[in-house]
């Protein structure tokens, strides 16, 4: 494709080279280079790509998208001078592949917690609809049966359109997606075209980059202002207060969920037991019995999101109810890891003071005998979250065992301490054990007959990171591993 088609759409500063030049290829990634690339120089929040010029233009770069002007640019290379580069890599990667969303019913799933289970669910119900659908999360990227590699909940535009791309070449015909507020606010999703955006809920998280609650909202706000096409349909939490807010968007189709009587899509009649979630589905498609196997009140809230996405989409209401039931389970989302033993042992990714909150209530609700958590925040993320999580946990846990998440940069005793500066405020029952193996040893060592052991904040993830290193780490396999070595131990 000629380089002038691929600018089309930017806002150019300034322009020195060849225009009619014909781009191979497009990287933000200087290793990526290839002989006839264009190169886009993005400021991260860790390195800056303009330091890359040299190696990019070594490895055959053609073209060159720079926010900072580079005088000594080698002879033949073109530069293109941009405000935003992120903002520019977003629109020519559209223009590169083909506007591809164009071709897809987009699904975003935005919000603090739910996103990943809620997407799951849609996806379900779509494909009970017969829509092949392609999945892009937190968990995993998915094409029909065909997993891709992610790297982040939402991948950066280049890599983001590719995708797209690729659904639309396995003739995909709807494609769902979280949507973080990090992708929004760092123009990772500039271009698409949503053809429904779902609001599951606000709560704190991520100040380390938005500075405050209310920025963080601006960023999940814009999405719905910036990101909507004009028969895009808006799903919203209406029991959620930063929902309502969001539902006084102008839109001509606004979808409502929640426990209200007032709202188009509502749960009543809930049961939550140890082994299901019974509740009933009111709509103006009708009613439905819902029999969820993923557990906790939140998941009721996560299908509910589902159902009134399907309802919007005109999906019959048995194909909806179909495509609940047939979740079996999410992994890292309240997953549940059985080897026998007479007491629950959950993993789950809450990693933030509500949704830790609603995983805590939910637990309560099925456990007969004592709940112990097991539980860090991660380093170099949100400081101020910590107390309020410790908190959170000391009030809705008999016992409690903080320790290492992933603790990255930071020393993993020092994010402990800011942690139990909110658990003491509540209680004193608790300890500090900073290696997560023996975290998670010591929590089922202390359950007994229909106790409960909750371990929080990684979930799915496979590794804990380090300052200088990831190893490998998944709760599920050392909770198992626990579970057959303390079963053993005690007959």
């Amino acid at each position: 494709m000629r380089l002038i088609n691929l600018i089309s759409s930017i806002d150019v500063l300034r322009f020195e080279g060849n225009k009619h030049q014909e781009i191979a290829g497009i990287a933000f990634n200087s290793k990526q280079i290839k002989p006839g690339y264009l190169f886009v120089c993005i400021v991260g929040l860790k390195t800056d790509g303009h330091l890359f010029i040299e190696e990019a233009v070594a490895r055959g770069a053609g073209a060159i998208i720079v926010e900072k002007w580079e005088p000594c640019l080698s002879p033949g290379v073109t530069q293109i001078l941009v405000s935003n580069s992120r903002s520019a890599l977003a629109a020519v990667s559209n223009i590169f592949f083909d506007y591809p969303t164009s071709e897809l019913r987009v699904i975003g799933v935005t919000g603090t917690n739910g996103k990943t289970t809620t997407s799951r669910f849609i996806e379900s119900i779509l494909s009970e609809a017969g829509m092949k659908t392609g999945l892009l999360g937190t968990i995993e990227c998915r094409i029909g049966n065909e997993q891709l590699p992610i790297e982040r909940t939402t991948p950066e535009s280049y890599d983001l359109q590719a995708i797209f791309h690729r659904m639309v070449e396995k003739s995909a015909e709807a494609a769902v997606m979280e949507v973080s507020s990090h992708a929004v606010d760092l123009h990772r999703i500039d271009g698409c075209r949503f053809d429904a955006l779902v609001f599951t809920n606000l709560s704190q998280d991520h100040l380390d980059y938005h500075g405050t609650l209310e920025n963080y909202f601006e960023a999940k706000k814009r999405l719905f202002m910036d990101n909507a096409g004009g028969e895009c349909r808006f799903v919203i939490n209406i029991d959620d207060a930063f929902g309502q807010r969001i539902a006084g968007i102008s839109n001509p189709e606004n979808h409502y969920f929640g426990l209200s009587e007032m709202v188009d899509v509502r749960a009543s009649d809930i049961v939550l037991e140890s082994k299901k979630s019974h509740f009933r589905i009111n709509s103006p498609a009708g009613c439905q019995e819902i029999d969820l196997k993923l557990l906790g009140l939140f998941n009721v809230y996560n299908a509910l999101a589902a159902a009134a996405l399907g309802f919007a989409f005109k999906v019959p209401p048995e194909l909806v109810k179909r495509g609940l039931e047939a979740v079996e389970n999410v992994p890292g989302r309240f997953e549940i890891v059985d080897c026998g033993q007479n007491f629950s042992v959950i993993v789950d990714y809450a990693h933030t003071p509500d949704g830790l909150e609603k995983l805590l209530s939910s637990a309560r609700d099925i456990t007969r005998g004592k709940l112990v958590t097991v539980f860090g925040c991660g380093g170099d993320r949100d400081r101020l979250k910590r107390p309020l999580m410790g908190e959170v946990v000391g009030n809705l846990s008999d016992y409690s065992i903080i320790t290492s998440d992933n603790p990255r940069s930071e020393d993993p005793n020092r994010i402990l301490s800011e942690i139990e500066r909110g658990l003491k405020k509540v209680t004193r029952n608790y300890c500090l054990e900073v290696d997560r193996k023996r975290a998670i040893y010591k929590g089922i060592s202390l359950a007994g007959e229909n106790d409960c052991v909750i371990i929080a904040g990684k979930g799915h993830e496979a590794g804990q990171e380090f300052k200088d290193k990831t190893v490998p780490f998944d709760d599920r396999q050392v909770a198992r591993a626990a579970l057959k070595e303390l079963t053993t131990c005690s007959q």
